[in-house]
């Protein structure tokens, strides 16, 4: 992302324009503001964190340190993660009216937009939102809707850890290359970034959308459960077992400052006296720390990074008090480790600093990146990658691509996001047809395709016909879209396939070589009778037939054979189409396209 100075050269600022920097969290949300060189947190009942949790009783909405004394099963808690699946799907009906995220999630935007201007003593519009590395172009959206329903102008979107790494660069003044280890109470993210004088740049990301600090009070709750009750947590009724996760995070939370503590808990009628040490929470997460542990190994392999050129870890999210994640960390990466901001409260500084900057001017350049490439589908069902994964944003790419028949009249234009291969391995976000082309031959009509993504990760991409100059464009619809999980699923799936994906697609080309071979010369086999001898009209048509059966086959190599054999033996009826001015053909519409 760009930091732009948008003020006029010269000009004088009678005062600084006000912006917030808002991260809204699984568990807490929290909001902060730069004034005076200074950031300033905007208290809710006199606390930073803002708990985002909604209540509704009636006509009545309760939010953050609002709710006290209500039965946990009627709070909403973790909205933020229904924007992993769809942002607009129902989660609870209140009355007549139903709720879905955005619904709710504008609630908790209102309460921070309210507590701001009490705080401020005047209206403030303007904000920074940060989002999770891993959200798509679906729930980024989702999140952006929600805010300006609340009357928030969203200046910009900035990915968490990129908004931490951004206020320890100008905090603590950090600079050299860091891996920023954000585990929040929904989402874990791990960015490469490179801090240098005036300039902040995302190398790389990866993360797990379905890891966090929700996930550890789950496995909390099941080790407490199994070792002093002998029970099952999903033998616990859902009512109960919504309470009974909230009193594990609490214990959790206790545990942080003390490493044993003794309680009461309670499942159902049974009651217990139990004494809970740090080393069963340790043992109830150690499998999922270990699982980040691998997501930051991964990120650096695929950013072709050396752990010797990281200077060390920046620890964010709630989620990374546990001690157990740093010492795990130096212990297997032998690196130094930071978390001299809190790591609750860094992220929304960053974002702070950032909105600041945004509209007073700085010289600081800020580059982010896209987590996924994105491109569209070409001829046999193969993905044409036109923004690669790990690309900065924002970004501008073309690509010129041609039709595969003749007389082809109009084309689909379906945009994928993914690493496969394959179109049926990746993600579909939406599609449009170009239409009204000229019947040209195959290969001869020019199809520009842009694809411009810009600094919130919102795509726009547009088609249009060099020759005619008809155009067909939009922006990428936010239904029936990829899942945060599904995202980190296909990155791994394109480690795990890379040999297979790649055979199978020099596979499918080599076949759409073979057809387009077989359809170029029936189309021209009246001519074939003027033009060949009967023994090179035969060689052609047994070619052709072995061609046809081997189409049916996976054999690759034979194909190839048999495409040379058929250039070879139709040298001299090519040449002798181009003595006779061959005439092209006017063939029929169809959607596809193919790579020129």
């Amino acid at each position: 992302m760009n930091l732009v100075n948008i003020n006029e050269p010269n000009s004088k600022k009678s005062s600084e324009a006000l912006c917030l920097g808002i991260d809204f969290g699984t568990t807490n949300s929290v909001c902060s503001i730069r004034i005076n060189n200074k950031i300033i947190y905007i208290e809710d009942s006199k606390k930073k964190l803002i708990p985002s949790v909604v209540f509704f009783e009636n006509q009545k909405v309760l939010i953050g340190n609002q709710i006290k004394n209500k039965s946990i099963s009627d709070i909403i808690f973790s909205v933020k993660r229904f924007f992993t699946d769809n942002p607009d799907q129902t989660i609870i009906n209140q009355g007549s009216k139903k709720k879905t995220a955005v619904d709710i999630s504008k609630e908790i935007f209102s309460y921070i937009k309210n507590l701001s201007q009490n705080f401020l003593k005047q209206n403030i519009d303007d904000c920074v939102l940060t989002v999770p590395a891993y959200f798509d172009e679906k729930a980024r959206s989702g999140i952006m809707r929600a805010a300006f329903s609340a009357g928030f102008n969203v200046r910009r979107l900035i990915n968490e850890p990129t908004a931490a790494a951004f206020a320890y660069g100008l905090e603590e003044k950090k600079r050299g290359l860091f891996l920023v280890y954000d585990l929040g109470g929904g989402t874990f993210d791990v960015s490469l970034l490179e801090l240098k004088e005036g300039v902040f740049r995302v190398v790389g990301t990866g993360g797990d959308a379905r890891l966090g600090g929700d996930d550890f009070d789950i496995l909390f709750a099941k080790s407490i459960l199994k070792k002093y009750f002998s029970v099952n947590l999903n033998e616990v009724s859902d009512d109960l077992k919504v309470g009974f996760i909230k009193k594990c995070q609490s214990i959790k939370e206790n545990l942080l400052k003390q490493k044993s503590i003794s309680e009461f808990v309670k499942i159902g009628k049974e009651e217990k006296k139990v004494t809970i040490d740090i080393n069963l929470l340790n043992q109830s997460v150690e499998e999922l720390i270990n699982k980040t542990i691998i997501i930051v190994e991964d990120l650096l392999n695929e950013c072709d990074t050396s752990l010797k050129s990281v200077d060390g870890f920046i620890l964010v999210g709630g989620s990374t008090r546990l001690e157990i994640i740093k010492k795990k960390l130096i212990q297997k990466f032998n690196i130094k480790v930071f978390s001299e901001l809190d790591p609750d409260l860094v992220v929304s500084c960053g974002a702070a600093m950032h909105g600041y900057e945004l509209l007073n001017g700085s010289k600081n350049l800020l580059l982010d990146v896209t987590p996924l490439s994105l491109g569209i589908e070409t001829m046999g069902g193969l993905m044409e990658k036109i923004i690669p994964r790990n690309s900065p944003i924002p970004a501008i790419r073309e690509q010129i691509f041609t039709t595969n028949e003749n007389g082809q009249t109009s084309i689909k234009i379906k945009i994928l996001q993914g690493e496969r291969e394959v179109t049926s391995a990746n993600n579909t976000l939406d599609e449009f047809v170009l239409s009204g082309l000229e019947p040209k031959p195959a290969g001869i009509t020019r199809i520009k395709v842009r694809f411009s993504l810009d600094v919130d990760g919102i795509l726009f991409v547009s088609a249009i016909d060099e020759s005619s100059g008809k155009e067909n464009n939009l922006v990428v619809k936010t239904n029936d879209q990829l899942s945060i999980q599904e995202m980190r699923e296909l990155v791994s799936s394109s480690i795990h396939n890379a040999k297979k994906d790649i055979d199978l697609r020099l596979l499918i080309e080599t076949k759409i070589k073979a057809t387009k071979l077989i359809n170029e010369i029936n189309n021209v086999k009246p001519m074939m009778k003027e033009l060949c001898t009967s023994k090179e009209s035969k060689e052609i048509n047994n070619i052709l037939k072995l061609m046809k059966i081997e189409l049916k086959s996976d054999n690759k190599d034979k194909i190839n054979n048999l495409i040379d054999n058929l250039n070879d033996k139709t040298k001299n009826f090519a040449q002798k189409i181009i003595d006779s001015n061959f005439s092209n053909f006017v063939g029929k519409e169809i959607d596809t396209l193919d790579e020129s």
